[in-house]
């Protein structure tokens, strides 16, 4: 058993949670047996993925962290520092980049949230003292990443995509007596971002600025870990692999692709005993999209709802209990 363990075991070493152990029965309660001894691959940045992977190890999963994307700030800070000054009273003239203020600034990720904050913590600006503009957060992670910084968010949808951040905005203007019409919007977020949400608000009639705040780039390479976990899918010594994002999937799938050996079967992929996990339907439909079953796809598109996906999907599952 420890012999045929032990490539998970490498391939941990390698990772940043060295010493992540796969709980005993005598360890687990009954729990966190749940998941016991599943083998799930998360593919996260290496900032976020210790969230998903303590909740999967605390459920007796063997979580195994191999990162496929990595956060990129802008190259040029100039376009995002100038947009995000006009948020604070007497930063810069009215007129030097926008006729009027914005009403709304709207955060489609905790990564935009944090990037934004930092930069506006390191360019010496005193967050509490941010002009009277309304807050959107896509979803209850990213309204918690602001809630770091003090900073409250006035609207969080009850569905987590960007087609439901528009609908609620439109609501909340309209419930308020009021119009999107005019309205100008600061949009931070990732260069590569669906444009459904810019569109919605602009046929809303919203002057919406889209701002790069980051960049998803790659991050998975021809490594020691790289060649572990894609023995692991060959062998198929895997259960479950998790995306929390389109561009993981896509990243993940680039990654597969360019090893010679594996360039034109997939076959492994389809395993019936590997499951594809996804956090909600816009990572689902480019995984399917990219060839791939998915298996799992979560009702609630947060890290909580993820996990209570892959529990229902298990063979003998039981509720989860709330966290203390």
């Amino acid at each position: 058993m420890l012999e045929q363990d032990q490539p998970v075991v490498d391939a941990l070493e390698k990772s940043d949670n060295p010493g992540s152990k796969l709980l005993t029965m005598q360890q687990a309660s009954p729990q966190r047996e749940i998941l016991h001894g599943k083998r799930i691959l998360v593919t996260r940045t290496r900032e976020q993925a210790g969230v998903l992977s303590e909740r999967l190890r605390t459920l007796g999963a063997l979580p195994i962290e191999f990162p496929t994307i990595r956060i990129v700030p802008p190259q040029d800070w100039e376009t995002l520092d100038r947009a995000l000054a006009t948020l604070f009273p007497g930063a810069v003239e009215k007129d030097d980049y926008h006729e009027c203020p914005y009403s709304w600034l709207v955060f489609t990720s905790a990564n935009g949230v944090n990037i934004c904050c930092e930069r506006l913590l390191e360019l010496g600006y005193d967050l509490q003292a941010m002009c009277k503009v309304r807050v959107a957060a896509i979803g209850p992670a990213t309204a918690a990443a602001l809630t770091r910084y003090g900073i409250r968010a006035d609207l969080v949808p009850e569905v987590y995509i960007a087609e439901s951040v528009a609908a609620a905005l439109i609501h909340d203007v309209c419930q308020r007596g009021e119009s999107l019409e005019g309205q100008r919007i600061l949009l931070p977020r990732a260069s590569e971002a669906r444009k459904v949400l810019v569109t919605e608000l602009q046929q809303a009639g919203a002057s919406v600025d889209e701002v790069t705040a980051y960049t998803t780039a790659s991050i998975a390479s021809d490594d020691r870990q790289g060649r572990e976990i894609l023995r692991l899918l060959q062998y198929k010594e895997l259960d479950i692999i998790t995306f929390t994002s389109s561009s993981t999937v896509r990243n993940f799938m680039q990654w597969v692709s360019s090893w010679s050996s594996c360039a034109t079967d997939y076959t492994f992929m389809h395993d019936p005993q590997l499951k594809i996990a996804c956090i909600g339907p816009i990572t689902a439909q480019t995984a399917r999209e990219l060839g791939l079953v998915v298996d799992i796809e979560a009702r609630e598109f947060t890290i909580d709802g993820l996990v209570e996906a892959i529990v229902g999907a298990s063979p003998g599952d039981v509720p989860l209990q709330p966290e203390e």
